[in-house]
């Protein structure tokens, strides 16, 4: 079914800072690597953001709160996308994460996947590194999929923290003897673990987060020395892709960050870590063409909130809109040709993923 595209933060919890009180600099320094060397890509107006998550033709109560709590994460009715032209780095200024109010609004859920490139990426590099005995971190846990993976065959479950928002997963996540945690990384219930593990795993996390000084600053302290820290963000270049072809805008408070790997680089080198590796994930066709599809049916309706698709999608869920809407998406195939015969040329650069090893030196 197709259905609004926004991920939860329920893989961290986070600390918010109150918005920063930089909104009328110029250039405001890059989170990653202070620069100065930023450039404003375009504003998005807080109506714009609250539309995109919930256009007002299919749920007006959501949309309404939804511009609230944007418009008070902002302390305005705008936010600006800029670009570091040092880093690569792309963030919404003022650099702030939504917060829980925002996620409940926006009704995201907690469905998580059981596989992922990422995952089975890390897998081999664990496999690799052959590290016995190893202690264990994952911030965003879910249900637990990565670490089913890892457990018993490569780390003990009794050897594994796991931090989850859900109220769901929690069971679920103890059920498998795991110890599951509702904490921030940076809340000090973590302190009694300093130098505690060996891996840290925050697969589709960072991209959400503010604070980076913070955070970095604990997940070394977490690491013993030598260890290694996994996370995964959304390609930056895959976001362009579609923010240029007709298809979803990435928009904040959801993701406040779009990372590159000089961008790891800089940020993780005030804290004592190195980036050891870096890779983007192989284009899949069966993913890219299914979200491709869907999300450019979810764009058509934003950008037509009075059109017929705004008001199919705004019908109550059931068989009957699933049908319709699979029927509308499938129409306007042929208008994308030329934007996959684009994609074609770059695939190399148009996974979903990128994927980097982070170590503490």
């Amino acid at each position: 079914m197709i259905e609004t595209v926004v991920s939860a933060p329920s893989e961290a919890l986070i600390d918010r800072p109150a918005a920063q009180a930089a909104r009328g600099t110029s250039a405001p320094a890059c989170p990653a690597c202070r620069s100065h060397a930023t450039a404003l890509l375009r504003s998005v107006s807080a109506r714009e953001a609250a539309h995109c998550f919930a256009p007002a033709r299919a749920d007006a109560n959501s949309h309404a709160q939804i511009l609230a709590c944007v418009t008070s994460l902002w302390g305005g009715d705008s936010c600006s996308l800029m670009h570091c032209t040092d880093c690569g780095f792309g963030f919404s200024w003022p650099f702030v994460a939504g917060n829980a109010e925002f996620y409940n609004f926006t009704g995201a859920t907690g469905v998580y996947p059981r596989a992922k490139w990422e995952f089975s990426r890390t897998v081999a590099e664990l496999k690799r590194l052959r590290k016995s005995g190893a202690k264990v971190l994952e911030v965003g846990a879910g249900n637990g999929y990565f670490l089913d993976l890892i457990c018993p065959s490569s780390v003990r479950a009794d050897d594994v923290v796991a931090l989850e928002y859900n109220d769901k997963s929690i069971p679920i996540l103890r059920g498998k003897r795991y110890q599951a945690l509702s904490v921030d990384i940076r809340d000090q219930a973590l302190d009694r673990y300093r130098a505690s593990f060996d891996y840290i795993f925050l697969f589709q996390v960072v991209e959400h987060l503010d604070g980076l000084d913070p955070l970095f600053d604990r997940i070394r302290s977490l690491l013993k020395p030598g260890g290694s820290v996994f996370c995964a963000v959304p390609n930056s270049a895959r976001i362009t892709y579609q923010e240029t072809n007709g298809s979803v805008p990435d928009l904040p408070p959801n993701h406040i960050g779009r990372w590159t790997p000089r961008a790891f680089e800089a940020v993780s080198r005030r804290h004592g870590l190195t980036v050891g590796a870096a890779e983007l994930e192989p284009l899949s066709w069966r993913e890219f063409l299914s979200h491709d599809i869907s999300y450019s049916h979810i764009r058509r309706a934003q950008l037509n909130p009075d059109g017929l698709i705004a008001r199919v999608r705004s019908l109550p869920r059931g068989k009957a809109r699933r049908l319709i809407e699979a029927a509308l998406a499938a129409f306007f195939i042929p208008a994308r040709l030329p934007a996959w015969r684009r994609v074609y040329k770059n695939r190399q650069s148009l996974g979903g993923s990128l994927w980097v090893r982070l170590d503490r030196t």
